[in-house]
């Protein structure tokens, strides 16, 4: 790809990109649906599993997920902020989870907090940026509190957005602690802090006889129109690797060497052309997941996708992925357990875990992805719902628990190594070493 071409793509590339997400919105529906539908979003109480293709529609959801970005970008401008594959990475998230629990308000009570907590630090914001983006997964308290809590308006403005600012403001804080509780094999690290202090808010609201009520309710008839836009995406990314450089895909093995443990920039590490190739392969890995088992696709199975997607910038690919979603479908298929929403989207979202595999390998990943699916549904009631990112809070407990035993039981691969999956074992590894 010629300087000139990259300049413009970068310039005007995402511009672009918006005005087709609008006309393509304001061309499915009257406009005057699309404004009360998306007025639904808004005032919706937002906890999981709120899916805003079945509150809102398709039209009022798009627009929900371009605005939703579009602020973050604006706010990533103010910050002088430079994308990488951490920024890519928390953008996609964004963008996936304006499908089913952020919209374009119920993040800024949070990011407010994150803003006073760096001033009052006297730390800039631009070194809190993935916490401050990532952060927008507890957003829901701030609507279910104005909103789902059966407090007067006036109430509930105030204990929202007070509530959303205490969480952003100790959020930072308590991110860096986390880290050292899963070492760093947890991807969705912001959303086991998040997790944790949404437990404390799930309990303290409990004893004052507020109920959550989580929605179940979901619209899959989307499924086919969104799966095409993935795989397109998918093949989009694919097309652009090789346009940035045709002899890409003889790098790309490159890219296993890395564990994927946080924090891992594949863009910075692998370059940009081998990050895009990782990023439409994992795309397309996940949509013959989709496919093989019948998923549907709906706003939260949507928002998991892209998710999946924006940290394959950011820690994932398919050698160090493949054994935790394994992990996951054998805990569906050899338990009671069945293949509803949330099974559905612990298999894909179990690919936080991929560091796990990615440095002891494919026996230790498997056996991580079972455990995970098994407690996810416990971290769910744990939480109540405000933390949009309970895979990442259910990961974390995974990671605590079997990181120290693996040190043991396994030998961590050497960063500087191609990872070899077939020898994963102390005891053959070093038989290999005397080879």
């Amino acid at each position: 790809m010629t300087l000139k071409l990259q300049k413009i793509i970068q310039k005007f590339g995402f511009l672009v990109l918006f005005i087709v997400g609008f006309l393509i919105a304001f061309s499915l529906e009257p406009i005057s649906d699309i404004f009360s539908n998306y007025q639904r979003i808004l005032t919706s109480s937002s906890v999981l599993l709120s899916d805003y293709l079945y509150i809102g529609g398709l039209s009022a959801t798009i627009i929900n997920v371009l605005l939703t970005t579009g602020l973050n970008l604006l706010i990533l401008k103010a910050l002088r902020v430079k994308m990488n594959g951490a920024i890519f990475a928390c953008m996609l998230t964004i963008a996936g989870f304006a499908f089913f629990g952020k919209n374009l308000y119920n993040a800024l009570p949070v990011y407010l907090g994150i803003f006073l907590y760096c001033k009052a630090t006297r730390t800039p914001c631009k070194d809190h940026v993935l916490v401050f983006l990532l952060s927008s997964g507890i957003s829901p308290i701030t609507s279910f509190l104005i909103f789902g809590a059966g407090f007067q308006l006036v109430y509930g403005l105030i204990f929202g957005i007070s509530v959303g600012i205490i969480v952003g403001f100790i959020l930072p804080a308590f991110n860096v602690f986390s880290m050292k509780f899963h070492q760093g094999y947890n991807l969705y690290n912001t959303g086991f802090s998040m997790g944790v202090i949404s437990m404390i808010l799930t309990g303290v609201l409990g004893s004052f006889g507020v109920d959550i009520i989580r929605s179940s309710e979901l619209n899959n008839s989307y499924h086919f129109e969104l799966y095409l836009t993935v795989i397109i995406i998918s093949t989009l990314f694919i097309m652009f690797a090789f346009v940035e450089n045709k002899n890409v895909l003889r790098n790309y093995t490159s890219i296993f060497k890395s564990s994927g443990k946080l924090m891992t920039d594949f863009t910075l590490s692998y370059g940009k052309d081998v990050t895009l190739l990782n990023l439409g392969f994992m795309g397309l890995i996940i949509s013959i997941l989709i496919y093989v088992m019948g998923i549907q696709i709906n706003g939260p199975v949507m928002g998991a996708i892209l998710t999946v997607i924006g940290f394959s910038a950011f820690g994932k690919h398919p050698l160090n992925s493949i054994p935790v979603i394994i992990g996951a479908i054998l805990a569906i298929e050899l338990t009671p357990l069945e293949w509803t929403i949330g099974s559905s989207l612990s298999v894909i979202f179990v690919t936080g875990l991929a560091p796990i595999a990615g440095q002891f390998g494919i026996v230790a990943g498997i056996l991580a992805g079972f455990i995970h699916l098994m407690i996810t549904p416990l971290a769910l009631n744990f939480q109540g719902g405000f933390d949009l990112y309970n895979n990442g809070f259910a990961a974390g407990f995974v990671c605590a628990l079997l990181a120290p035993i693996y040190s043991v039981i396994f030998k961590k691969r050497d960063e500087h190594q191609r990872w070899n999956v077939l020898l994963p074992l102390n005891i053959e590894r070093k038989k290999a070493d005397m080879k």
